[in-house]
């Protein structure tokens, strides 16, 4: 396992130096092999489908402009995660436009076939954690979509916000507590260990 993950860190690798070469052909395969990943991110805060395109695409413009700046090809994932997460709070900052939570339920629950009552639960724990993570600071809200949704690493995200590791960690602590402390309000909500 730890081999295909370290050919695949190395295909990585020399996909952004040919792209800072200027293959286009490499910087498309970059786009879709990080396109998946980042509208999920980027959707996951903005609630937006059409706008996390728009940031999607304009996060991998300035990636585009920028890559010949990057100096260790190995650190694009997170040299590209600050640029999209930026971009991200930028548009959230200008913008204020959120999409009622409502309207986020409805969506999933096309998603979702409810056959059992602990699907159901699951599904209705996962929305009302959601809920919550959506009331939290872009900063609380981003440390915990990086981590948990996207299980990116302390390190890795402190790189991304560029910041210390600690702060990660302490940004977590608060993301877990200011949670538990408005689940806890629900009462048919059963607090998992980890939140």
């Amino acid at each position: 396992m730890h081999l295909w993950r370290e050919v695949k860190i190395l295909q990585e690798i020399d996909l952004v130096v040919n792209v800072q070469r200027g293959d286009m052909k490499a910087f498309e395969e970059l786009f879709e092999l990080y396109k998946q990943q980042a509208l999920r991110t980027v959707y996951l805060m903005t609630r937006d489908k059409n706008i996390s395109e728009d940031i999607v695409q304009e996060a991998f413009v300035v990636c585009h402009t920028s890559i010949k700046g990057l100096e260790n090809p190995e650190y694009f994932k997170t040299w590209f995660y600050r640029i999209l997460t930026r971009t991200t709070w930028r548009y959230m900052k200008q913008e204020r436009r959120l999409i009622p939570v409502e309207e986020i339920y409805e969506r999933l629950e096309e998603k979702y076939e409810q056959t059992s009552l602990e699907k159901l639960e699951e599904k209705e724990s996962a929305q009302l954690i959601y809920k919550e993570i959506l009331k939290l600071q872009p900063k609380l809200q981003t440390t915990l979509i990086l981590y948990y949704y996207n299980e990116f690493s302390i390190k890795e995200i402190a790189e991304i916000m560029k910041c210390f590791e600690g702060t990660v960690k302490s940004r977590l602590y608060t993301g877990r507590r200011r949670l538990r402390t408005n689940l806890i309000n629900h009462e048919d909500f059963i607090i998992p260990r980890e939140v």
